[in-house]
C-alpha cells in the first residue's frame, strides 16, 4: 500500500554551473538554508520506518512524501519515528525540493541522471545536520507545461503513469522549461523533500 501510494505522489541556488546539451544544466546544489524551509500541519497517511519515508496529507500543500532525518528536531523529542503512524497530526518542517537537471532526454542525459542519483555527495547539504538530500530521476513524456505554476505534467517513463513535477525552482531548468511542447520526452533530478523535524500533536 505504502509502495502504491508513494508512487502517486511522488514526488538551486547553484555554485558551479556545466553545459550540456540540448541546453540542459546540471547544478553543482549549495547547502540548502533557511529560504528553503517549510512548515505544515497534516495528517499521515502512510509511514515506512524501513525507508524512513511518511506520506502527509496537508490542506497547505496537498498530499506528498517525505523522507524523515534520524533526528528530528529538540521539539520532537529526539528520534519519535515509531509515532508517526497513519491517522496522527503532525506538524512538520522541511526542506523544498530543489532541481538539478531538466533536460529533454537523451542517452548522454539519462546517464548524467544516472551518476547524479547515484553520487550521495552531489545533493544539497541539510544546514546544521553534516548530511545531504538525496536525489531521485524522473522521466517522461510532456503532456502539458504549467509555465506560471513552473511545472510540468508528463506521462511517466516506468510505467505511463501521469504524474505532475515538483516545482523548478532553477532559472536553468526554467529556461529548459520555456522550450518543452507536448510530445518531448524530459528527464528531470530533484531532491527529496527531507523533513528535518515531525512533531505528533495527537
Amino acid at each position: 500500500m505504502f509502495t502504491s501510494l508513494l508512487r502517486s505522489v511522488a514526488g538551486f541556488a547553484a555554485t558551479v554551473v556545466v553545459a550540456l546539451s540540448n541546453s540542459a544544466t546540471v547544478l553543482h546544489a549549495a547547502d540548502l538554508g533557511r529560504e528553503d524551509e517549510i512548515s505544515i500541519r497534516g495528517v499521515i497517511v502512510a509511514a515506512d520506518p524501513s525507508t524512513r519515508m511518511i506520506i502527509v496529507e496537508s490542506p497547505e500543500r496537498d498530499t506528498l512524501s517525505y523522507r524523515v532525518l534520524p533526528t528530528m528536531g529538540a521539539s520532537s523529542a529526539g528520534d519519535t519515528f515509531s509515532r508517526l503512524r497513519p491517522g496522527v497530526t503532525v506538524d512538520l518542517r522541511y526542506y523544498r525540493v530543489v532541481d538539478l537537471l531538466v533536460a529533454k532526454s537523451t542517452p548522454e542525459i539519462d546517464k548524467e541522471a544516472a551518476t547524479l542519483v547515484s553520487d550521495p555527495a552531489r545533493g544539497p547539504g541539510i544546514l546544521g545536520t553534516g548530511t545531504r538530500a538525496r536525489l531521485w530521476a524522473l522521466s517522461g513524456t510532456v503532456i502539458r507545461t504549467d509555465l506560471l505554476a513552473k511545472k510540468i505534467d508528463i506521462v511517466t517513463s516506468d510505467g505511463g503513469i501521469p504524474y505532475r513535477t515538483p516545482w523548478i525552482k532553477s532559472a536553468e531548468g526554467q529556461k529548459v522549461l520555456a522550450t518543452l511542447k507536448p510530445g518531448d520526452k524530459v528527464t528531470m533530478v530533484f531532491s527529496e523533500r527531507t523533513a528535518f523535524e515531525v512533531v505528533p500533536i495527537n
